[in-house]
Formats: C-alpha cells, sequence, structure tokens
C-alpha cells in the first residue's frame, strides 16, 4: 500500500487532532466514572461538602433523618418538607450528611436549601417553660399545629422536652426557637427543673385614646378640640413607653393574654398590655410604637376606619363594635347602647365588626358599660374577651369578659406608668 507522505504542516494538524481526540475520550470515560460513583455512593467521592453547607437550611419535600451506629449511616426517622435547621459546620461525613446542631442527627447535604427567612411570629419565645416536660415514648411524632393535624417530623427514639404551651390535647415544645406540638397521649408529664425565670400572675392593662403628632399644630389642635382630657402628645406617650421598654416589660398580645388567662401558658414576671381605643389620631402612636418596637392592640370603631389604615406589625386590631359607639341610647351612665338595643341589632352589628376584622373574638365596651345583657350578648356572638375601665391589675382570676384597664389621660405621668405596672 502506497504510503502517504504529509507535510510538516500536515503532521502539526494531525498530532492536534489526536490530542483532542484524546481528551474528548479521557472527558467522556471521567464522567461515565463519576456517574457510576455517583449510583454506587449517591455523590462523586472530590466533593468539597462545605461548599454546600449552610448555617441555616430547610429541608427540600418529604425527607429522611439519619444517625451515625458505628461509622454507619442509618435511617432513624423523617422531616416533612419546609422544616428549618440549624447545622453545624465542621460536623459532616464522608458522602455529605451534614450534624444537626447540638443534636446526634445528620441529614443528606441533597436534602437541604437555604432557609428562605419569612416573617413569623415567635411570641412563644417570651414565654417562660413550666417547671414540667413531656417525655415521649419509643417514637417521637411532632406536629405544626396545636391540634396535631400536620406532622413534620418522626423519629426512632424517646426525648424529653420541655413544656412552653399546655392545650387541652397537646403540649407546645421549642427546639431551635421553632414551635412545635405533641400529642399528650403520646407521652408522659413529669416535673423538671425547666428554668430558674420568675413568671407573672397579674398585669396591668393600659388604655390610651388621642395621640398627636407634637409637629404638627393642626393636628394637636383638631386632638385638643376633641377631647382635650384623653388627647396625648406623642413625645408624652413615647415617654410612658420608654419606661417599659427601658424596665425590661414584655408588651403582650390578646392572644398571649387569652392563654395566660386559661393558664396555658406562663408570662414574664414583667409584661404588660397597651391599648389604644376607637381609632382617631393614632398614626403618632403607631410611629412610637415601632420606634421602639413594643406591641399594642387598637379597638376598632368599625365606622371610623378600615382596618388597612392602621397597618403596622406592631399593632393588631379588635372590635370596639361597628357603630354603637354612641351615648343617650340607654338608661343610665352615658347611655351605651350596647346595653338595651334589640338583640338582632347588636348582633347584627358586631357581626359586621368581626367580619371586618378577621373574624376577632376580642371586645372594648363602648364608654366602658356593659350589663349582663351585654355579656350574654357577646358571648351568642362569638367574643371570648371583653375590655372595660377599673384601674385594676388583670389576674388570673378575673373574669374574662371583664377585664380591667388603667385609662391614661392626658397629666398621667411616667410616674404613674410605674405604679400601674409594678409587680407586686
Amino acid at each position: 500500500m502506497k504510503k502517504i507522505r504529509l507535510s510538516r504542516r500536515g503532521k502539526i494538524i494531525l498530532i492536534i487532532l489526536i490530542c483532542i481526540l484524546l481528551s474528548v475520550v479521557s472527558v467522556g470515560a471521567s464522567l461515565i466514572m463519576v456517574d457510576k460513583k455517583e449510583v454506587k455512593n449517591k455523590k462523586p467521592e472530590n466533593i468539597n461538602y462545605k461548599d454546600y453547607f449552610l448555617n441555616e437550611a430547610m429541608t427540600t419535600n418529604d425527607k429522611k433523618l439519619y444517625k451515625l451506629d458505628n461509622s454507619e449511616i442509618i435511617e432513624v426517622g423523617s422531616l416533612k418538607s419546609g422544616v428549618s435547621l440549624n447545622l453545624e459546620s465542621d460536623s459532616y461525613i464522608d458522602k455529605g450528611y451534614f450534624k444537626l446542631k447540638d443534636k446526634d442527627y445528620y441529614i443528606d447535604y441533597k436534602d437541604l436549601k437555604e432557609y428562605e427567612k419569612k416573617e413569623k411570629d415567635t411570641f412563644y419565645l417570651n414565654y417562660v417553660p413550666f417547671n414540667e416536660s413531656i417525655k415521649t415514648k419509643d417514637t417521637t411524632n411532632l406536629y405544626q399545629d396545636k391540634d396535631c393535624n400536620i406532622l413534620v417530623s418522626n423519629i426512632k427514639s424517646s426525648f424529653t422536652f420541655p413544656i412552653t404551651i399546655k392545650e387541652e390535647n397537646s403540649l407546645g415544645i421549642v427546639i431551635d426557637d421553632n414551635l412545635y406540638y405533641i400529642k399528650k397521649d403520646e407521652g408522659e408529664i413529669v416535673e423538671n427543673k425547666n428554668t430558674d425565670l420568675n413568671h407573672t400572675e397579674s398585669l396591668a392593662a393600659l388604655v390610651y385614646h388621642f395621640v398627636y403628632d407634637s409637629t404638627n399644630p393642626e393636628e394637636k389642635r383638631e386632638c385638643l378640640n376633641a377631647n382635650s382630657s384623653i388627647c396625648l402628645s406623642d413625645t408624652q406617650f413615647k415617654s410612658h413607653l420608654s419606661y417599659l421598654k427601658d424596665n425590661g416589660y414584655y408588651t403582650a398580645t390578646m392572644n398571649d393574654l387569652e392563654m395566660f388567662l386559661d393558664k396555658k401558658v406562663q408570662l414574664p414576671y414583667k409584661t404588660a398590655v397597651i391599648t389604644i381605643d376607637d381609632g382617631y389620631f393614632v398614626d403618632a402612636a403607631i410611629k412610637v410604637l415601632e420606634e421602639l418596637d413594643l406591641h399594642a392592640t387598637l379597638f376598632l370603631i368599625g365606622s371610623a376606619g378600615k382596618p388597612e389604615d392602621y397597618a403596622s406589625p406592631n399593632l393588631e386590631i379588635h372590635s370596639h363594635s361597628y357603630s354603637l359607639h354612641y351615648t343617650g341610647e340607654c338608661p343610665d351612665g352615658q347611655g351605651s347602647p350596647i346595653k338595651c338595643l334589640p338583640k338582632d341589632k347588636i348582633l347584627e352589628d358586631l357581626k359586621k365588626s368581626r367580619d371586618q376584622l378577621n373574624q376577632t373574638t376580642v371586645f372594648c365596651y363602648p364608654f366602658f358599660e356593659y350589663n349582663d345583657y351585654a355579656i350574654a350578648t357577646l358571648k351568642e356572638a362569638g367574643f371570648t374577651m371583653g375590655f372595660i375601665g377599673g384601674r385594676q391589675r388583670i389576674t388570673l382570676e378575673s373574669n374574662k369578659m371583664l377585664l380591667p384597664r388603667y385609662g391614661i389621660v392626658s397629666d398621667t405621668y411616667v410616674d404613674d406608668i410605674a405604679r400601674f405596672v409594678k409587680v407586686d
């Protein structure tokens, strides 16, 4: 066969083509090897698992939970999708199983994604744990809701958790700043020294009305003309709330208060409730609440404004009736109509208010006036708590439909606030 002679340039081109071909073959072989390893070991040996580490992570879909037993990874339970986890950056083993922080459990790195930070209500972090714990059986089921309808985790092991919330059929526990529930019949309640913190047996609720912007002369004039006795400047309001802030008071929500009265939770030793009635001259008060990051409740007259007009993460809104806030309708006192109007008229108004306020069950009596008829009608309408005046502390023995508050007026000063909220 006749030999093919190549020029110098042709030889160089041929050598280059051969090198390219060998490179492609090599890469293909490597890819095949990696694929085989991924099938065999689930992940390549040369991966840097730290590249996948996330201090705060969450599960993707429903995933398995593992434990290390004599250097072997064994399955011990499961986690539902969206469970947030804290991981230990230097505690992982070959093949990419990360250790849960302060726990002897592991999760596959492929089952994690970056934690999606969302605003969530962490009210439960303020509660004082009971000196009682729940000791689970051989299998521990954690639920997302107090009715235990949504299973979050199933672990084949027994644990003992401090109790933070006592519901009728379940117990709330806190793990890594997350609230979970355990069915009462899936464990045993045992005495345990979980905390040395004091909890309160009573608290003061304060009631404000109008707060004006001291830099706005027109707003000040309108506020004083409306009712000078319950009209405060934002600076005065801030001085009151700064006292609470500076002295470590927790400003409770309505949910906190109701669970406290139902003996489901223990509130901090220094706890107070801030309320604002009506819905007029509220903007300046909201600014102070947000600046100091304290919580308050607005009892809104439904006809006075829309709930969205007062939207703030520091303010919750409940009912002051829709349009029953007027005088002279009934005998005695200021004649609040809730004391004597036909029941169907009152129920119609209360339904309208509840529909406007996401079916609230918390009410403030107009002008602090009530009678047995008003209380019975409120209960029939679906309300579970009612606020009046009274200048007394709320205790565990207080009637939930007649909760007293300290009325704050224009000549109330910081020393008065200190006296109202002081724990005996």
